[in-house]
């Protein structure tokens, strides 16, 4: 209970925030946050609010740090994609002149 009588919700359990459990962390849950609309819309005291905000600026750091990670991956991915399709190609020429051959 807060000082005003009111109850407080504990912002620290994602089970409490959302009703549903955390995804684990850097699974890439697709999930945009824990914490629903409808919590927030909810919320009436100042601390529940600050503590909340808190925690989604905590959430949008990791977000960040995994999409920095993938940024700097991409063009190692964008290469090996490039080599896998030539060598796709070049797998298949073989197989494609000698199907021309027969027509």
């Amino acid at each position: 209970m807060c000082r005003t009588g009111t109850k407080m919700t504990n912002v620290d359990a994602p089970q409490k925030l959302s009703g549903m459990p955390s995804p684990s962390e850097g699974m890439g849950g697709g999930c945009c946050s824990e914490i629903s609309t409808e919590l927030i819309r909810s919320l009436t005291e100042l601390q529940e609010l600050e503590a909340v905000y808190e925690r989604l600026c905590g959430e949008e750091k990791m977000v960040e740090k995994e999409l920095d990670a993938l940024l700097e991956q991409q063009n190692t991915i964008e290469n090996k994609m490039i080599t896998l399709h030539r060598m796709g190609t070049a797998s298949i020429r073989p197989f494609r002149e000698l199907m021309t051959s027969w027509t």
